[in-house]
């Protein structure tokens, strides 16, 4: 039994992905199989927003059409958008042999004729074999009025510490260097569960484990995100210098349809906290551009909050209606035109802001964990603490140092968003 899986969306989905390959290859069958070789293709759906939706089912269609000259293939579709819009799904899909929720990996082997056997948290991971995202929680209850992760990952769950810390171990035992933790919201771990650690002293365990030299926290939330935290920063010490705090705004208004329970000055405060109290803290953050109802006046406040707080990484995505969320039912729908000419204007402003930035680190020297190999003869892929695996600019690093291994090496320039290095030797 060959099998090829494609795993779209977040980091949540890729770990849900990892843990299915585990079981089906416990369970006899040969994972990684090209597309084309296969017996049986998997495709792990996202359906958070319209976008993601429509790639899905792009990719959906191309398997179809590969079914339709290898008749004998089976194609089941899982994840986020089966749990979304099933029903619709089976109508419209029908030569999709199988659709299956996001908690069904057991019925996915069974599926496959294969007899099923439980793996617990074991993964084959698909990133670099030293970097894998450490998931402490699911579903989420803060109930953004934008957001469906909550009707399609449930309520807020943290897992047990203790099964989080054997998994960080044996992911170390294995040769992973850098631990991505990852949830709908990392800052609330352990607030479901009446006496439990939170996000600091899981912290502290992963931090005693051997062989882990990045710790790396995303999806922190700016009302959760406290001095607690703030100063783990500068005792923990293979935590990183890095949070990925999304905004999705800064006009008080805007913030407060979102439900997003935080203000502008709140926000201010926070940020300057976290600068005053880290060195070299890098902060990455998210936008929605376009939200109902979002005037000139909010998306220029936006924008001048962008062009002065200068963030090291920023995301932004144009916001998009989806059923079911009390944001779809507000009036004053922004025109996709000026949504798009919003959007490209915010991404315009935080590229200039990489650019100076990548101009005033030349000459730094830095520590750059190496991924791989470029496409570009003689420079390497890496990464510095301060870079998020797949959602961040990386550093390219002249020379071939091998992958999974820190070096030290001089910034010399830039390449587009991405610094570029030289070894010291």
């Amino acid at each position: 039994m060959r099998v090829h899986l494609a795993s779209l969306g977040c980091a949540k989905n890729l770990v849900d992905s990892e843990k299915l390959l585990a079981r089906l290859a416990t369970a006899g069958a040969l994972v990684g199989a090209p597309a084309e070789q296969a017996d049986v293709v998997l495709v792990n759906t996202c359906g958070f927003i319209d976008p993601a939706r429509q790639e899905s089912l792009a990719v959906i269609g191309d398997y179809l059409d590969l079914k339709k000259a290898r008749p004998e293939l089976k194609l089941f579709v899982l994840g986020c958008l089966v749990v979304r819009d099933g029903a619709a799904m089976r109508r419209d899909l029908p030569d999709v042999d199988g659709f299956f929720a996001i908690d069904q990996h057991d019925a996915i082997v069974r599926a496959c004729g294969l007899v099923d056997e439980e793996t617990g948290d074991t993964r084959l991971l698909l990133t670099p074999p030293h970097t894998a995202y450490l998931r402490i929680s699911d579903g989420c209850d803060n109930r953004c009025s934008y957001c469906t992760i909550p009707s399609i990952r449930g309520p807020f769950r943290s897992r047990p510490v203790d099964d989080i810390v054997a998994e960080a171990r044996s992911l170390a035992a294995l040769g992973v260097l850098e631990l991505n933790l990852i949830g709908q919201d990392t800052t609330a771990y352990g607030m479901d569960r009446p006496g439990s650690p939170g996000i600091v002293r899981l912290l502290e365990r992963l931090d005693e484990i051997d062989g882990v030299r990045w710790l790396r926290l995303l999806y922190a939330h700016p009302a959760r995100l406290g001095d607690d935290l703030i100063h783990a920063y500068g005792r923990i010490g293979r935590l990183v210098p890095y949070v990925d705090l999304p905004l999705q705004h800064v006009s008080d208004r805007i913030l407060q349809a979102m439900g997003r329970r935080v203000d502008r000055a709140a926000i201010e405060r926070l940020l300057g906290r976290l600068r005053e109290s880290v060195a070299g803290m890098a902060l990455r953050t998210t936008f929605i551009v376009g939200f109902p109802g979002e005037t000139d006046a909010e998306f220029d406040e936006l924008l001048e909050f962008v062009e002065e707080t200068r963030f090291d990484h920023l995301g932004a995505f144009a916001y998009s209606p989806e059923s079911g969320t009390p944001a779809a039912e507000l009036a004053g729908r922004v025109g996709p035109e000026t949504v798009a000419e919003r959007l490209d204007r915010l991404l315009l402003a935080q590229t200039q802001i990489v650019l100076e930035k990548n101009r005033a680190r030349e000459g730094e020297v830095v520590e750059v964990l190496i991924d791989g190999q470029s496409e570009t003869p003689g420079v390497s892929i890496g990464r510095l603490a301060t870079q998020a695996p797949d959602v961040d600019p990386v550093t390219r690093v002249r020379g071939r140092p091998a992958p999974g291994t820190f070096i030290r090496a001089r910034i010399t320039g830039s390449q587009a968003l991405d610094l570029v290095a030289s070894p010291i030797r």
